[in-house]
Parts: C-alpha cells; structure tokens; sequence
C-alpha cells in the first residue's frame, strides 16, 4: 500500500512538471498556453501539498508504530521478570494487534503455568517440611536449595541457608565426602555415618544423584536417626547374650547335681539332701529369671492403660503379703508409711509389677534385721512412691546403670544375694509407660531410697 502510495504521488508531481514546461515553451503568451501552464502548476501544487501531507502522515504512523513496537518490547520483558501482568491493548485495525493478541494470550498462559508450578512447588516442600526423614537438595553448582526442618533438629542448626555452598554448612566430613562421591561418580551413595552432637548420633544416610539434563542435576541427601535404633539392636543382642549367660549357670548347677545324684550321691543322705537344697535353689532362679524376662517381653504387648481408683495402703500391704517368709527369715522391720485415707488412680497390674519388685529388692539386698519402709507423696499434678531400705548401699558410679537390664552391682557384695538383674529394669519399663519416671538415691553401706513418680490421672 506504501509502495503504490508513492508511485502515484511521484507519476503526479511529473506530470504536473511536464504539463507546466510544454504549455510555456510550445505556446508562449497565448491563452491557451496559459491555462495550460496554470494546470501543470496546479498539479505540482496539489502534488506538493499532498506529498507533504502523506509525508507528515507517515512520519506521525513511524512514531506511532514505534511506540506500540517499544510498548511491545516491553511486555515481552515484563514476561521475562514475572512481575507485571498488564495486557497490551490496541484496536482491531491496527497492524500490530494479532501480536498484541498473541502476547497477551502467552502472558495468560505463563501466569497461569507460573501459579500452577508455584503452588506444586509449595506443596512438594510442604511435604518435605513434614517428612521424618531428614533432605538436603544441592544444586549443579554446589549450593544448598533447600533443607527440611528435620536435618535441622538432627544436626542441631539451621542448614536451610540457599545459595550457600553445602562444604560451608554442614560439618560432618563423612557426609560431605558421601555427596562428593555422588557428584563425581554421578551414582547414588548409602552409608551410616556417626555424627557427634551433644552425643553420638548414628545417621543413615542416602544420597540421590538426579539428572534433570546433560548438565544439570541435583543432588538430594535423606538422612535418619537410627540411634535409637542401633541402641535397641545392641541392647537386644546383649539381653539375648546375658539371658543365655544367665540361664547357663542354673541349669548347668541342676544338671550336675542331678547327675551326681544318680550316679550314687543319693545313697548319702547328707550329700543327697545338700544337693536336692542347691538344685531347688537354683530351679528357684530359673523359674525367677524366665518370669522376669517374660515381664520384660510382655510390656511391648501390654500398653494398654486400665486405670481404677484403690487404697494405695492396702494395695501396698497386699504386696508385702507375698513376701512374708522373706521378712522374717532376715528379721527385717517393715514400716508401711501411707496415709490409709490415700487413694489413687493408677492401672493396678502394672503398679503391681512395680510394687512387687521394688520390695523384693528392698528385702534381698537389705541388711539382716534391717528395716524397710514404704511411703508416699501427693503433688498438685503427680504423686510419688518411696521405697527405703537399709542395705548394701549401691556405688554413686553404678547409680545411673542399675535400670539397666542384667546389670548387678558389685558382685563381691551381691554374689550370694539371688536375683536376675532385671528387676529393676522391669520396674522403669512399666513407670514410663505409665508417662512416670523413676529414679534413687543410695549410700554405700547404709542404704537406698527408689522413689517412683507418677502422674495423677483424672476420674
């Protein structure tokens, strides 16, 4: 359209030219040449004029389309930094408005795109957030995108700092050499590392190594805390090494007299009947160490909590009842201390196995005519019950190992005192799941007080 615009205007100013120069030169002075030349010069005038115009016209549609090219430009960088939704609006008959058209159809389907990854994105690291599991992702250039609250908590600090290098951040060697093996071998690593915080943790530690192109890739380490763990498993092994340790002796003492006796020893009657005292005895144990280790085996399938109102007194005394040759074959002063108006709320098997072993040990391990006392304490939101005996005493440096499952004290000065070791890990294992705690206090020599704290569980 431009094109022929032109053309026409340039055919008119020449024909206005040569009209105007063939009247003046062919027909000088006459009328006729006159009219001839005010036509030519007519012509180039109006050509003149118009060519003006459609110049100023077409200088004016230049800016014109320049702006609405700028303007264009614009909105395609405004896409580029996601931060200005406006759309580009032309009239129909502009030249530029399919492109405007077609701009402003892309920013809505960007908008859109960006909203829907925006939302994914908050609910993948939402999801992550909740994870156990601990997750570190690291980008192709070595710096850390995200950390989840749990690798916080098992690290102790705030290792969420993006786009900080993760050699900076985190302090573990082991893990770090782990993620350097996974980006130069571009294969996934597994190992169980020890980190030492405030203790010594054990983490199991998979690290990811994600392709997303020929360059680039992401790193993504998930780690756990199998602490407990482990510590279960060690404790597992040492309960089954003790437990075959422990049944052992007894049933090698049975086997032997037994055997002694059926080879001839039973003809004498004061051999026979030292014999037949020693295997009862240690057929006692026995049956004392498989009830213990039954106890222990039957919390894990025994934490429902069946909670009734009693007579902690009588509940107390009924307990001692089953323990009254023992008092009097070691002449021991029993002195039950509690108010007989205290009632409590509390699951009675459970509190019994409690009760049951805190007196057997009181009494075992207490001095020939000693004394042992029983008493309780109510607070505002627990109640506590003392367990005093006037016994061996236990070392301050064993204290904190008693609870533990086989352990005896100083064996010197408990060899010939029977029992199995477990009663006291019994004990713990019941007070926690009953959300108790327990613990003791004791002197060498002159005796031990276990107290047990338990909430008071409402009506």
């Amino acid at each position: 359209m431009k094109l022929k615009t032109y053309l026409g205007l340039y055919l008119l100013t020449w024909l206005g030219l040569i009209v105007s120069l063939v009247g003046y030169e062919l027909y000088e002075g006459d009328f006729f040449t006159t009219k001839w030349e005010n036509l030519g010069l007519y012509t180039l005038t109006i050509s003149l004029v118009l060519t003006s115009l459609y110049f100023a016209y077409n200088s004016w549609q230049q800016r014109r389309q320049r702006a609405e090219i700028n303007l264009l430009n614009d909105k395609l960088v405004d896409l580029l930094k996601e931060d200005k939704y406006h759309h580009v609006i032309l009239n129909p008959d502009d030249p530029y408005y399919e492109l405007a058209q077609s701009i402003n159809a892309v920013q809505t389907k960007q908008k859109r795109f960006i909203k829907n990854f925006i939302r994914q994105q908050r609910g993948y690291f939402s999801l992550l957030e909740y994870l156990t599991s601990g997750v570190l992702l690291i980008d192709q250039d070595n710096l850390i995108y995200m950390a989840n609250h749990a690798l916080n908590e098992i690290f102790a600090k705030d290792l969420n700092q993006k786009q900080a290098p993760y050699y900076y951040v985190l302090d573990n060697f082991e893990l770090i050499q782990l993620i350097e093996q996974a980006i130069r071998h571009k294969s996934d690593q597994t190992k169980e590392i020890k980190h030492h915080q405030d203790g010594e943790k054990i983490l199991a530690v998979q690290v990811r190594y994600i392709p997303l192109s020929k360059h680039h890739f992401l790193v993504m380490c998930l780690v756990d805390d199998i602490t407990a763990k482990r510590n279960l498993e060690r404790q597992q092994k040492e309960f089954l090494a003790n437990l075959n340790h422990e049944l052992k002796t007894p049933i090698t003492s049975i086997s032997g007299f037994s055997e002694t006796l059926l080879n001839g020893a039973l003809d004498n009657k004061e051999v026979s009947r030292q014999f037949i005292e020693i295997i009862y005895r240690e057929s006692k144990e026995l049956s004392e160490l498989i009830n213990d280790g039954l106890s222990l085996a039957r919390i894990e399938d025994d934490k429902a909590i069946n909670l009734t109102k009693f007579n902690l007194r009588s509940f107390v005394s009924d307990s001692l009842d089953s323990f009254t040759k023992l008092v009097f074959e070691k002449e021991i002063q029993v002195k039950v201390a509690i108010d007989s108006e205290l009632e409590v709320i509390c699951d009675q098997r459970k509190l019994r196995h409690i009760v049951n072993n805190l007196i057997q040990n009181g009494l075992r391990y207490n001095q020939v005519k000693g004394s042992l006392i029983l008493d309780a304490k109510v607070f505002e939101n627990e109640w506590q019950l003392i367990v005093t005996d006037t016994g061996i005493g236990i070392k301050e440096a064993e204290q904190e190992r008693v609870f533990e499952r086989f352990y005896r004290v100083d064996q010197s000065r408990t060899k010939e005192i029977p029992g199995t070791g477990l009663g006291l890990a019994v004990v713990k294992e019941y007070v926690e799941l009953l959300s108790g705690n327990v613990s003791l206090k004791s002197q060498l020599g002159k005796g031990t007080s276990v107290i047990v704290t338990l909430p008071r569980f409402n009506n």
